[in-house]
């Protein structure tokens, strides 16, 4: 079997899985079994498929079409231009999620001290620190596993030390102040229709909560206050239905909106 002949049979199959990307999806994971970027798949399509390389393949493929998530196969995922890996100790990083990180960069003091809550993979905290190396980030994780992959990725990227990274449940174990506090806290109910990929990542980093899936954020503002210096920088993320009721327990917090985007607010402390 040539490359272009597991291509063409890979795509059937995820098409009748309905993964939109299938043709995509199939390049991806060929590249990700070859160790070849995508224009060499391209350009190679008459190249024939070593046996090693088809069993890895049918493997991978399967999981994919059982709605695996992509990321969860290659073990890599880009988010604000950085090559994160990923596994299913962590959520996948979100496109929508690098809108915070834009924010901070632009607006962020200099030398200031950033906590990013629910790190997960490490993904905002080392994107920050990759592009303003001023900055002292940290990340926080309630799950130890999660920190494990945040810690891999800080090291790989940014090198050893260059982030602090603590275990705390929200502000449990945290006594320090940040001059901004970014935090991505599960917000999902259990009434959400999930896509089949995402039902696969881990329920610690998805549900907040079997009402509006707020649970955990009105813990996260009750105890913010004396967490977040003066003048001080909030950003969170969630579903835009539920902003409303956010910008009212921000208020009660002593904050002011002062970013909105369609997953992101941003506040500033009065």
């Amino acid at each position: 079997m040539t490359v272009a002949d597991w291509i063409k049979s890979a795509t059937t199959q995820l098409k009748a899985a309905e993964i939109p990307s299938a043709k995509l999806d199939a390049e991806v994971l060929l590249g990700h079994v070859l160790k070849k970027d995508r224009g060499w798949i391209i350009g190679h399509g008459d190249t024939p498929l070593e046996k090693s390389h088809l069993t890895e393949l049918t493997r991978a493929l399967k999981r994919r079409t059982n709605r695996t998530p992509l990321a969860y196969i290659t073990h890599r995922k880009e988010f604000y231009g950085l090559d994160l890996y990923v596994d299913e100790r962590v959520l996948c990083p979100r496109t929508e999620t690098e809108s915070a990180v834009e924010q901070i960069i632009k607006l962020a003091p200099a030398n200031a001290s950033v906590l990013d809550m629910g790190t997960g993979s490490g993904a905002i905290a080392i994107a920050i620190k990759k592009h303003r190396g001023d900055l002292d980030a940290s990340g926080s994780e309630v799950s130890v596993e999660a920190l494990a992959v945040a810690k891999k990725n800080a090291d790989s990227i940014l090198g050893k030390n260059a982030i602090t990274l603590l275990e705390s449940d929200l502000f449990d174990n945290i006594t320090a102040q940040y001059d901004i506090v970014v935090a991505n806290l599960p917000y999902v109910t259990k009434s959400f229709e999930l896509l089949p990929e995402v039902a696969q990542e881990p329920d610690v980093a998805l549900f907040g909560g079997d009402d509006d899936g707020l649970h955990l954020y009105r813990k996260f503002f009750e105890a913010l206050p004396k967490h977040l210096a003066s003048p001080g920088l909030v950003y969170i993320e969630s579903d835009p239905w539920q902003q409303e009721e956010l910008i009212k327990l921000a208020k009660r917090a002593g904050l002011e909106k002062q970013f909105e985007d369609y997953f992101i607010l941003g506040f500033g402390r009065v």
